[in-house]
């Protein structure tokens, strides 16, 4: 039987290991993602599931 997702890719040990680390290390989540290979909300997704905090990135704002 296929499986209902295809196209998602499973999160390895090692994959996991490294988002802690890296989110541990304080470093930003779309640079996480672009180190995995993942998309931005798959790593805010897993990082949510497991408990692990995130750097959060603010943005200023022009008046």
């Amino acid at each position: 039987m296929q499986s209902r997702y295809p196209l998602l890719k499973r999160w390895t040990a090692d994959e996991h290991e490294q988002l802690k680390a890296m989110a541990e290390a304080g470093r930003r989540p779309d640079e996480i993602a672009l180190a995995l290979n993942r998309s931005e909300a798959a790593v805010r997704g897993r990082a949510w599931q497991h408990g692990i905090a995130l750097r959060t990135v603010t943005t200023k704002r022009g008046r």
